[in-house]
């Protein structure tokens, strides 16, 4: 059986708060109802009938929970963000999905475990423009795609790295994890021959970038305070860490900030 994307080794404590990048994830007990529910069909003889791979039977097992409870339980695990992305989701079935990490048609007793459930945003399958839809996240990746990349792993997350122009990469890089952000999620947007094309649907480089710039702004406007010192720094990073709704792209915000912070840690600031 696959396991899920998590750590080899457990991660608490602030360190790993602040080191966190893209989202890490960390899963709590499922809803009460949610556990009688799957009690209640995995008890059914016609579940012991399923076999794996039957994925109409799976999904319509799964069609059986309760949604709403599981993406409240999902989004206050998330801070409101996107598993992939880092947008705003909302607790509605339209533009918020409920994501398996592993396939839901490889493995059916982990179609029903809530340690395999993300939340993610509609990718840009809702997206109303002229243009040609260019989807992103789970709306882009093939619904029987296994990923590597995993926000519930801890390692995984600490090798996200952003830019100023708004691309996620890895660092040190890591191959398999950067097949998963640009060619099964496409968190970079469209490119062809190594050229940037269009961006997504939704905007996720642009949404990145802008974040950068607001970043950028916050620093210079305490440079300019006279405030610009690691506990100035440290206190937007808790803020950050801390707030129930975290803003969209955190992600960026925790990168860049921890960054100065280290740097002025440096040099005694």
């Amino acid at each position: 059986m696959q396991m899920l994307g998590l750590p080899e080794k457990s991660c608490g404590g602030t360190d790993c708060e602040v080191n966190q990048t893209m989202i890490y994830i960390k899963k709590k007990k499922p809803p009460s109802e949610t556990i009688r529910e799957v009690s209640r069909i995995k008890s059914n003889p016609d579940w012991k009938k399923i076999q794996s791979g039957n994925t109409k039977a799976i999904r319509n097992k799964f069609d059986e929970l309760s949604k709403e409870p599981i993406r409240q339980s999902l989004l206050e695990e998330q801070s409101g963000l996107c598993a992939y992305c880092m947008r705003r989701i909302e607790n509605n079935g339209r533009t918020t999905r409920i994501e398996h990490w592993y396939p839901l048609s490889k493995d059916k007793d982990q179609a029903l475990d809530y340690r395999n459930m993300l939340a993610v945003c509609d990718g840009g399958a809702n997206y109303q423009g002229d243009e040609k839809k260019i989807l992103c996240c789970d709306a882009f990746k093939g619904d029987d795609e296994e990923l590597m990349i995993s926000p519930l792993n801890v390692q995984h997350m600490q090798k996200i790295t952003y830019d100023k122009k708004g691309y996620i990469k890895t660092k040190p890089f890591d191959a398999a994890l950067e097949k998963d952000i640009n060619e099964r999620l496409r968190l970079n947007g469209l490119w062809k021959d190594k050229k940037f094309i269009a961006d997504t649907s939704t905007g996720l480089v642009k949404g990145r970038k802008d974040t950068y710039q607001l970043y950028e702004r916050f620093i210079k406007k305490l440079d300019r305070n006279g405030r610009c010192g690691s506990a100035q720094v440290k206190k937007k990073i808790d803020e950050i860490q801390t707030v129930a709704q975290k803003p969209e792209f955190a992600g960026v915000w925790l990168y860049f900030l921890n960054k100065k912070y280290v740097s002025l840690l440096k040099r005694g600031l």
